[in-house]
């Protein structure tokens, strides 16, 4: 029985069906790997066009670079489609490239892991539309900023702060911190803070700041203006307001904010209604203590 199944083994015919078989099924292989990866990159052309197109509409369209942008995206989408496309068009043939390309994207990404995380950062920030050109935002990255976004770019964020100072941050950094927005909201509610004496008329005071603040544009919803006493300190009373602020009016809420203090100040003068100064009393148990003081003050 051996001795037939050796002769079978090295029979001249049986090795040339077994390798025709082996052939034929290797190159059958090969043909759908070529199917499936020109398939592949019909898809990846699309799939790249459709997120570059969706990415670079919040992009500012009086940028000069916008095509530059839209054509970075769209070829970083469709070459990582491509070489999704060839590794599975290697697994069907049967190679096992898996391995390979574990090694080279780890040295890949420990050499360009700052750029290509802001690039990817950038991406998902130009997708989402979490915020947008103009928005008013205020992000706390190693230290406060506050200001509206003037440009997205794939691998950082410009905002222009109140001094007019132009800062650019990296996209990982603004994923990866908690942002305060203010003019994606229809209505942002803010506080200002006033102090009056105690000799004066509290009913009045009340009033005239509600119809101070109610008299701005950027105030919505006055009804819903509320003013209050809010506490009682040494030396003043202190009022607190609240208003409804449009995020949507071109002035940023420090600036409301500022003119509204303008305004209540104008009104407080125009009412006869004393803003007190810190006063500090010093009483004296003998005359001895005061003829000290007043020695040391000469």
């Amino acid at each position: 029985m051996n001795t037939n199944i050796a002769e079978k083994a090295t029979d001249p015919t049986l090795i040339e069906q077994l390798m025709n078989s082996v052939v034929f099924t290797y190159a059958m292989k090969i043909i759908w790997a070529i199917i499936v990866i020109i398939f592949l990159l019909m898809i990846s052309k699309i799939v790249a066009k459709i997120i570059s197109k969706r990415i670079t509409q919040n992009i500012n369209t009086t940028n000069k670079n916008t095509d530059k942008v839209w054509k970075l995206v769209h070829d970083i989408v469709f070459y990582i489609l491509v070489i999704f496309s060839f590794f599975v068009g290697f697994e069907i043939v049967g190679f096992n490239v898996g391995l390979i390309i574990g090694w080279v994207s780890f040295w890949v990404w420990l050499a360009f892991k700052e750029i290509l995380g802001n690039m990817i950062a950038g991406m998902m920030i130009l997708y989402t539309k979490e915020f947008k050109l103009w928005d008013i935002i205020e992000i706390n990255a190693d230290q406060l900023y506050f200001g509206r976004i003037e440009e997205i770019t794939i691998r950082y964020t410009v905002i222009r702060t109140l001094d007019l100072r132009q800062v650019i941050i990296p996209n990982m950094t603004l994923i990866s911190t908690p942002i305060k927005t203010f003019s994606s909201e229809d209505l942002v509610k803010l506080t200002a803070i006033f102090w009056v004496h105690y000799d004066s008329d509290i009913a009045k005071v009340l009033k005239v700041v509600t119809d101070t603040i109610n008299t701005y544009q950027f105030v919505k919803e006055k009804e819903n203006t509320k003013v209050f006493v809010s506490s009682f300190e040494d030396s003043y009373i202190e009022i607190k307001s609240f208003f409804c602020f449009d995020p949507k009016c071109w002035i940023i809420p420090e600036i409301a904010i500022w003119e509204i203090n303008a305004g209540i100040n104008d009104a407080f003068n125009n009412n006869n209604i004393d803003v007190p100064y810190n006063l500090l009393t010093i009483n004296f148990e003998s005359d001895k203590d005061k003829k000290v003081i007043e020695t040391n003050l000469k």
